[in-house]
C-alpha cells in the first residue's frame, strides 16, 4: 500500500505555534520547539519511509522551505483557515494526484516508533478504511483514510470519537489504536514536563 500513500503533515507559522505553551515558553523557545518537532518528524520518514510521498501544507514559506530539504511535497497556503481546511486542501491533492491512502499526522508528536506506524499501515491491510491512532487527550494524532476523503475531518477536541463517528456514518469500517508514543504530542506544559522531566510543575503558569 505505501506506494498509494500519501502523508500529509500540516504545519502552521513557528510564530503561531504550540500557543498554549505560553506560560512556561518564551516566543523564541516556543519556535525553537516547534521547528526542532518538525524537522524530526520530516527526517523520521524520510529515513523510513523514503519511498511513501509526503506532502507539508502549510501558510509559511521558512516551513515550505524546510520540507523541500527533506524531499517532501508542499503545499502553501496563501493565508491559514484552520487545521481542518487545510487537511482538506491537502486531501484534494491527493485524490488529484491518484492516491487511494492518506495519512494525516502533525508535526509535534515527541518521539515516532516505526512499529507503531506498521501497526496503522496494518489496520489499513486488514481492510480497515479508517485508522486512527489516539491521542493522549482522546485527539486525533494520526489518521489514515481510504480513500483520502472517506470521511469529513472534524480535528479539534474529541476529534478521535468524532472521527470514528464519521466512519461509522458513512458506513466504513474502522480501527481506533491506542499507540504508547503516537499517543504523545505536546501541547501543554505537562507533556513538556513528561519529555524534559527537569521542569517542574511550580514552574508553570497556566493561562
Amino acid at each position: 500500500m505505501l506506494e498509494k500513500l500519501n502523508i500529509v503533515i500540516p504545519m502552521k507559522a513557528p510564530a503561531y505555534s504550540k500557543q498554549r505553551l505560553m506560560g512556561v515558553l518564551n516566543v523564541a523557545q516556543r519556535e525553537t520547539l516547534a521547528l526542532s518537532l518538525y524537522r524530526e518528524t520530516l527526517r523520521f520518514f524520510a529515513n523510513h519511509y523514503p519511498q511513501v510521498n509526503r506532502l507539508v501544507v502549510t501558510d509559511s514559506q521558512q516551513i515550505a522551505d524546510i520540507a523541500k530539504r527533506y524531499g517532501a511535497c508542499t503545499l502553501l497556503e496563501k493565508q491559514s483557515k484552520g487545521l481542518n481546511n487545510a487537511i482538506d486542501v491537502a486531501t484534494r491533492w491527493s485524490m488529484m494526484s491518484g492516491y487511494r491512502h492518506q495519512m494525516v499526522i502533525p508535526a509535534d508528536i515527541a518521539k515516532l516508533d516505526t512499529d507503531e506506524v506498521s501497526a496503522l499501515f496494518q489496520a489499513v491491510e486488514a481492510g480497515n478504511q479508517v485508522v486512527i491512532a489516539r491521542a493522549k487527550d482522546s485527539g486525533t494524532n494520526a489518521l489514515i483514510t481510504t480513500p483520502p476523503n472517506a470521511i469529513e475531518f472534524q480535528y479539534g477536541a474529541q476529534s478521535a470519537l468524532a472521527h470514528a463517528q464519521q466512519a461509522h456514518v458513512n458506513q466504513l469500517q474502522v480501527e481506533v489504536l491506542e499507540l504508547s508514543a503516537l499517543s504523545q504530542d505536546i501541547d501543554v506544559p505537562d507533556d513538556l514536563l513528561r519529555v524534559h522531566p527537569g521542569y517542574q510543575h511550580k514552574e508553570y503558569c497556566y493561562e
